[in-house]
């Protein structure tokens, strides 16, 4: 198991000493591989703050969490012994905003100080560069540009490109599609999902678009008031009863479906995730 929680509960600590409760009482195991997974939730819900403990940005202020061997609680702060380097270097993390991850004068550079930050030779970093910009859906032309004068969606792309070049087993995207259209929105996902399925990474995404949950995810994950409500398969989440509880929205396909589905008095033999193949299901309908 990559990373496990073990009944692990974070506070904030405000101005005035008055503490929040981010999480409590977090049981949860991800793969190492194999798993595409989507944290959802509502804006203040725990989302990030479980993100941040599954590479050790943030550590428990009770129980613990196992990252690929190592053990991070509350004391892990006054152990010195206990380092966190490697945790970040098979945990990815990649911020909402790119602009934080961003501040070399080069896309090539930016790509490659991760990775010599740990050790790897300028020559191997640049060859890592040269690969990871294609994996990410943009070609050689941008190593040589400014970071900072690039589209906000070009600017997330060259972001997870840094990470990816340090080679990480779990790649975690807060809330990546932000911001875009929807066009530029479905081609960042199609490049995460060959990311999980050509480099056998397991990713997880933090979202609030319903859409993405329901299309990609192998498995979903529902925060709520700091809780863990929900960690399971994405089509039984989207339950009406699932939906009334947690005031989620329904998937636009899933919505498609159902309306077709009363409409033509038709059970769909196995609900349709996405467009493609809604379209092959209709085909079958039809005949």
């Amino acid at each position: 198991m990559a990373i496990k929680f073990e009944r692990v509960s974070f506070q904030y600590t405000s101005m005035d000493n008055k503490g929040y409760l981010a999480l409590a009482d977090i049981n949860l195991s991800i793969n190492k591989t194999g798993e595409f997974i989507t944290l959802i939730g509502e804006t203040g819900s725990g989302k990030s703050t479980l993100a941040q403990h599954m590479n050790a940005l943030l550590q428990p202020t009770e129980g613990r969490v196992h990252i690929f061997g190592i053990t991070v609680d509350d004391k892990t702060k006054k152990q010195r012994k206990i380092k966190l380097n490697p945790i970040r270097k098979q945990v990815g993390l990649v911020f909402q905003f790119p602009e934080y991850q961003l501040f070399e004068e080069t896309v090539e550079k930016d790509i490659m100080f991760g990775p010599k930050n740990f050790g790897v030779s300028t020559e191997e970093a640049a060859k890592r560069a040269e690969k990871m910009i294609e994996v990410v859906g943009l070609d050689a032309s941008y190593l040589k540009r400014s970071p900072f004068n690039l589209s906000g969606g070009e600017k997330k792309r060259v972001s997870i490109a840094g990470i990816l070049a340090m080679e990480p087993e779990i790649l975690i995207l807060d809330e990546p599609t932000s911001g875009l259209d929807p066009i530029g929105r479905n081609a960042l996902l199609d490049v995460f999902y060959n990311i999980h399925t050509e480099l056998d990474k397991t990713v997880i995404i933090i979202t609030h678009d319903m859409n993405t949950v329901y299309e990609y995810a192998k498995r979903v994950m529902v925060m709520r008031e700091g809780v863990l409500v929900y960690d399971g398969d994405p089509v039984a989440l989207f339950s009406k009863s699932n939906i009334d509880r947690w005031n989620l929205d329904v998937p636009d396909i899933l919505g498609l479906t159902r309306d077709l589905e009363a409409k033509f008095d038709y059970k769909f033999t196995e609900p349709p995730r996405s467009r493609k193949a809604l379209f092959k299901a209709l085909e079958g309908m039809l005949k």
